[in-house]
C-alpha cells in the first residue's frame, strides 16, 4: 500500500511541532510536505535541517502560485492548515477541498464572545466551510469556539498541541539531582505574557519571605531591560528547544501569568518535567493541565496580589507536599503526546499505523 501524503501549511515551527512530525514519520507510512513561516524575531527557533520532513518549503521564498503548484503536484491525501490567518494557505486549501481532499485547520483561540467572534459565528457555516472540513482544537475552550462556528461531531477533533513529551519527562526523574530553589518563567518578554505583573509580584514576594527563591526568566522581547533590573531575577535569554528540558530540570516551580494565552504548550513541558505550575486563568491549557491545589495554582489574570500569594505558598511547600504536586503535574502531562497527535491526524486522513514499527525513507527537498 503506497504511503499517505500529508501536506502541512504551517505558521512558525517550534520544537513541539517537530516532535509531532517525528512521531508521524516513525509510526505511520507517510510522505510529509511542510510549508512554514520564517521564525519570529522574539522566538528565533533554530532547527538546522528539518530532516524528518520529505519536502520543506519556507513560505517567504515562494510566491502564492509557486506554493500552490508545489502542493498540487504533491497531491496530498490530507492537508493541515495551522489556522485561517494566512490567506495564501486558505486559497491553496480551498482548491484542494474542491477536489475532495480533506482540509484540517488548527484552532487554538478560546471563545470570548467578542464582536468579531460573534460575526464569525454567523458567517462560519458559509465562509469557513468553503476552506475547511474539520477543526482540530487544543482543548475544551477552543472546542466551544469551533462549535459556534458550526464545526462539531466528526468535524471537530481534540489534541492539536502537545509537547515533546518524552524529552521533558526525563527531567522528572532527574530533578532531585540538580534542582535549585527557583521559579521559572518561559515566554516572550511582552505585556500580554504578564511578565510585568510577575516582576512586580516577585518583588513583593522577596519582601515577604526570609530566604527568597530566584526567578529564572527565559525569553526575549521588549521588556528585557525591566527583567534585568529586578534583584533576584536571572535573565537566561531565549532558550532553544534542545536546551529547555535542562532549564526545567534546574527549576522547582513554573510560572506563566499571561493576560491572554490561547493554549501554552510550555505549561505541558513544565508539567512533564514534574514542576508544579502557577498559571493564570487566561491560559487555555490551564483547565486541562493545572488543578488548583493538586499540582499548582490558578491565579486570577492581572492580579498581582494573588500571584504574590501563590509564589509565597509554593515556595513554602514541605518536601512531601511538593513531591505530591510534582507527581500530579507529571500524571496530568500524559494526556497529550506526539504519538496521539500523529494517530489523530492519520485517522482524519484514513491512514493506518505501521505494522513494522519502522519509519520510512526521507528525502529532503528544500
Amino acid at each position: 500500500m503506497p504511503a499517505k501524503r500529508v501536506a502541512i501549511l504551517y505558521s512558525e515551527l517550534a520544537g513541539y511541532t517537530m516532535a509531532c512530525l517525528n512521531a508521524l514519520k516513525k509510526d505511520h507510512d507517510v510522505e510529509i510536505l511542510v510549508c512554514y513561516w520564517p521564525p519570529a524575531p522574539d522566538a528565533p527557533f533554530a532547527f538546522g535541517q528539518i530532516d524528518v520532513v520529505d519536502h520543506a518549503y519556507p513560505k517567504d521564498k515562494y510566491t502564492l502560485n509557486q506554493l500552490k503548484g508545489i502542493v498540487e503536484r504533491f497531491d496530498p491525501h490530507v492537508v493541515v492548515v495551522s489556522g485561517w490567518m494566512d490567506q495564501d494557505y486558505l486559497k491553496i486549501a480551498r482548491g484542494l477541498k474542491r477536489k475532495g481532499i480533506p482540509v484540517i485547520s488548527g484552532l487554538d483561540a478560546s471563545w470570548k464572545g467578542s464582536l468579531r467572534q460573534q460575526i464569525l459565528g454567523l458567517l462560519g457555516p458559509w465562509y469557513l466551510k468553503r476552506y475547511i472540513n474539520t477543526f482540530w482544537v487544543t482543548g475544551e475552550r477552543q472546542a466551544q469556539y469551533a462549535k459556534r462556528l458550526a464545526f462539531k461531531g466528526k468535524n471537530l477533533r481534540y489534541g492539536l498541541y502537545c509537547c515533546d513529551w518524552s524529552r521533558f519527562a526525563r527531567s522528572y526523574f532527574l530533578q532531585d539531582e540538580q534542582t535549585e530553589d527557583a521559579f521559572l518563567f518561559v515566554g516572550r518578554y511582552i505585556p500580554i505574557k504578564g511578565i510585568h505583573i510577575l516582576l512586580e509580584a516577585y518583588k513583593r514576594y522577596r519582601d515577604r519571605v526570609e530566604n527568597p527563591w530566584k526567578l529564572y526568566c527565559a525569553g526575549a522581547g521588549e521588556l528585557k531591560e525591566e527583567v534585568e533590573r529586578v534583584p533576584g531575577v536571572v535573565n537566561l535569554g531565549f532558550i532553544q528547544p534542545d536546551d529547555l528540558p535542562g532549564i526545567m530540570q534546574r527549576s522547582r516551580v513554573f510560572v506563566l501569568p499571561s493576560l491572554y494565552e490561547p493554549w501554552g504548550v510550555v505549561i505541558q513541558e513544565a508539567a512533564a518535567s514534574g514542576l508544579p505550575v502557577i498559571c493564570s486563568d487566561a491560559c487555555g491549557a490551564g483547565p486541562h493541565l493545572v488543578q488548583d491545589g493538586y499540582n499548582g495554582c490558578i491565579v486570577e489574570s492581572g492580579n498581582t496580589g494573588h500571584l504574590t500569594e501563590c509564589l509565597v505558598a509554593m515556595s513554602s511547600l514541605g518536601y512531601d507536599e511538593y513531591a505530591r504536586m510534582s507527581e500530579g503535574s507529571f500524571e496530568l502531562s500524559k494526556q497529550f503526546r506526539p504519538e496521539r497527535w500523529a494517530t489523530t491526524l492519520m485517522s482524519m486522513a484514513g491512514g493506518q499505523k505501521r505494522s513494522d514499527g519502522k519509519s520510512g525513507q526521507t528525502h529532503l527537498n528544500t
